[in-house]
């Protein structure tokens, strides 16, 4: 399982463990390749990628606005 993470500061987890073998948002199985990860605002589990993002738009649109503000005037370090 291949495993993606929205801040960069957080660690990747071995799939073991997730402890969850369907996602939380449509509650499908994980496959072998499956890109899965984790809500930042709420408390929902493990999810794949492209469910995270129906999520976050769809239930936490203010919020993720509000970070996008907050991160917009962040200078950029000259390699990026």
């Amino acid at each position: 399982m291949q495993l993606l993470w929205r801040e960069e500061w957080l660690k990747p987890l071995i799939d073991y463990e997730i402890s969850s073998e369907e996602c939380n948002f449509c509650k499908k199985k994980f496959l072998d390749f499956s890109f899965v990860t984790s809500c930042e605002f709420c408390d929902i589990g493990i999810m794949h990628d492209y469910c995270a993002n129906s999520h976050l738009v769809g239930i936490h649109y203010q919020e993720l606005i509000k970070k996008t503000k907050r991160y917009k005037e962040k200078q950029l370090h000259d390699f990026q």
